[in-house]
């Protein structure tokens, strides 16, 4: 007798194939956000790092107006800070002018009000999820969208932070008002000394191991150090 052997394939049942297809839409589900919130993170990040590039430069060319040093280029404590929004203007590509209130040298309604900052409540936040509340500084729309707000402390650059002191601090929004909003995240620091721009974080002011901490809501971790740890990274 001949022994007849079958060698028909066999396929997947339908039960088999739902299972497969539930599997496959399961991990995708939990890879695919994180995949594009890293891509995300790392997009911003770079943006940070041309947004710097682009205000050293900047900064470089104003401290050069001024004889090679900011001590005394602006108008007085606080109100110097619509001369040096004034002064950035000027060498940035800019959309949008917002002064600031008369507390801050100008004669505006400052950055929220008039719309070159974020306005209200939970419009943009500390990297512990804190939200924070408008602006009186005067600020800037560029041309790529960022958003920037400025602010004198001392005109003659002596406000002390960590080791070394300072005239004032900028800010900057990278992607605008999109979101997140959130310093450390894409919102980013930085001090303007007498001869120099630095990025929050460095030399001793605003620690990036308690100040950039993702995920901690410590009240602590505002998200300024993000400014200079993420420039090195």
């Amino acid at each position: 007798m001949k022994t007849q052997i079958s060698n028909k394939k066999q396929g997947f049942t339908l039960a088999e194939t739902l299972i497969v297809i539930a599997i496959i839409g399961i991990i995708a589900s939990i890879a695919i956000p994180t995949l594009f919130g890293t891509t995300s993170d790392a997009e911003l990040k770079a943006a940070w790092k041309k947004s710097y590039s682009d205000l050293s430069q900047a900064t470089m060319m104003i401290i050069a107006d001024n004889g090679g040093t900011l001590a005394g280029a602006f108008s007085g404590d606080l109100a110097g800070s619509e001369d040096l929004k004034n002064a950035y203007a000027s060498k940035l590509n800019i959309i949008k002018d917002c002064s600031g209130t008369s507390t801050y040298g100008g004669t505006g309604t400052g950055g929220s009000a008039e719309g070159c900052w974020h306005s209200g409540a939970n419009s943009w936040y500390f990297l512990n999820g804190i939200s924070i509340g408008n602006v009186s500084y005067p600020c800037l729309i560029l041309n790529n969208g960022s958003l920037m707000r400025f602010y004198i402390e001392k005109s003659d650059c002596s406000s002390s932070v960590g080791n070394y002191t300072r005239c004032g601090w900028m800010s900057i929004d990278i992607n605008g008002f999109k979101k997140p909003n959130t310093i450390g995240k894409d919102i980013f620091t930085l001090s303007l000394t007498s001869n120099a721009l630095m990025a929050a974080g460095a030399r001793g002011f605003n620690d990036p191991s308690t100040d950039c901490v993702e995920g901690s809501t410590s009240a602590d971790n505002h998200g300024w150090g993000c400014s200079a740890k993420y420039l090195y990274e």
